[in-house]
């Protein structure tokens, strides 16, 4: 069961981190993060305890039941009340159960997104002293967060009471029977002329036996309803709309000819809108300013003339070949497209420009870049490792992206998302 639990949660990760490279939705990455990292995981116990719980459940309490009529149809008739009044009560607290892991999941992911919201403006609240509302925020956030875990955990104790509370009835009328009918006082509900002594303790025996599977289903309820919360964001998931992906994002040689782009009526498709791409026509050595106003639409433009994006009309021209599915990896082999917030690996500058390891001097194209001045300003140069967001490097201001020929042929689908 553990290793059904892991297979399945590492092909649900494996899938949710490849589709969301591929094809973006409205969720945000804090979002999607809070799901792979801190709700997969809840999957484990629903699948390894719940479902040995419940199947035991079925068959334990009707096996001991039988038995317990065999010798008493009292202590039958008194255990079949009691364990079919657990399941209604259980089926009733079940949905509150449900119903509070839903809105604890959500909260989970609402404040991931509220954490990496903060993070990345965290300079613009410093400098808008902004600090003390931002960090009480995050306090009425958590709060919202503790209050929900609170009623989750209320609702799992609350279905323990109600367990606990007719088994522990069901056991003590089986006793009393069980020890009035031995002392001679009752003399009926019993096979033949009333119990043995050995009658008597094998029932005193069995009656817990026969509520200890509904005890283990109760404390996996929890697990299930966590389960099922998990499964409906993944549903979700599964049903949103998506920013579609051009190509298949796999190594591949660079598409032949002279670079040129050109684009007559193309309109980007994003999720449920659509965005106008100017047209335009360039050509070896030319430039273009692509400006406007912040939410015009710039970047998911530049975007599609780099087959980020589909069109849902239009067409663009790269390299006199129509950008789609089978030139789209090719194209992007020979650009470099750098985003407003650039994503660097875990290497020196000096292996990020020269990737085939050939041993270029970058001087050259440095200096045409006229960022000579930029690498001599870092802690060790060249050699100087910019972490994840670039170290300061910046990718460019506002929503501006610049798309151009690469200084070497390197097919990098991934850098370019």
């Amino acid at each position: 069961m553990f290793d059904a639990a892991d297979k399945t949660i590492a092909r649900e990760r494996e899938t949710l981190i490849s589709r969301e490279a591929r094809a973006r939705t409205e969720a945000g990455s804090a979002q999607i993060a809070a799901l792979v990292v801190q709700k997969l995981p809840l999957l484990q116990p629903w699948i390894t305890c719940y479902h040995v719980a419940m199947l035991r459940a079925q068959v334990l309490p009707v096996l001991l039941l039988v038995l317990s009529f065999s010798q008493s149809w009292v202590v039958g008739l008194t255990l079949l009340v009691a364990g079919a009044l657990i399941p209604l009560f259980m089926a009733l607290v079940g949905m509150a159960a449900e119903d509070a892991s839903k809105r604890q999941m959500t909260e989970i992911a609402s404040m991931n997104d509220m954490v990496m919201d903060r993070i990345s403006a965290m300079l613009d609240i410093r400098l808008l002293g902004a600090v003390d509302r931002s960090a009480a925020d995050f306090e009425a956030r958590a709060n919202t967060l503790r209050e929900r875990t609170m009623a989750v955990l209320r609702v799992a104790f609350l279905s323990s009471t109600v367990l606990e509370l007719f088994s522990a009835l069901g056991v003590a009328m089986v006793a009393v029977f069980v020890g009035f009918t031995l002392l001679g006082e009752i003399g009926f509900g019993s096979w033949g002329d009333g119990l043995t002594l050995g009658q008597g303790l094998f029932l005193l025996l069995i009656a817990p036996d026969y509520f200890q599977p509904l005890r283990d289903l109760a404390t996996a309820w929890h697990d299930r309803a966590a389960g099922f919360a998990v499964v409906a964001d993944l549903d979700e998931l599964d049903a949103a709309d998506r920013i579609g992906f051009v190509g298949q994002a796999e190594p591949c040689t660079p598409l032949a000819g002279p670079i040129s782009v050109k684009s007559k009526g193309a309109v980007a498709r994003v999720a449920d809108s659509e965005v106008m791409v100017p047209d335009l026509s360039l050509s070896e050595g030319q430039s273009v300013a692509l400006v406007g106003p912040s939410g015009a639409g710039k970047t998911t433009a530049l975007a599609a003339l780099a087959g980020l994006v589909p069109l849902a009309s239009g067409d663009i021209e790269v390299n006199g070949q129509s950008l789609n599915e089978k030139t789209a990896d090719a194209w992007r082999a020979r650009l470099a497209l750098v985003p407003q917030r650039p994503h660097f690996p875990d290497e020196t500058l000096q292996d990020w420009l020269d990737p085939r390891g050939t041993g270029t001097d970058p001087t050259s194209a440095l200096q045409m870049a006229a960022a000579l001045n930029i690498v001599a300003r870092l802690p060790d140069g060249l050699e100087t490792r910019l972490g994840e967001s670039g170290g300061g490097v910046s990718g460019g201001g506002g929503t501006a992206t610049a798309l151009g020929a690469r200084y070497h042929d390197r097919c990098q689908p991934a850098s370019c998302r």
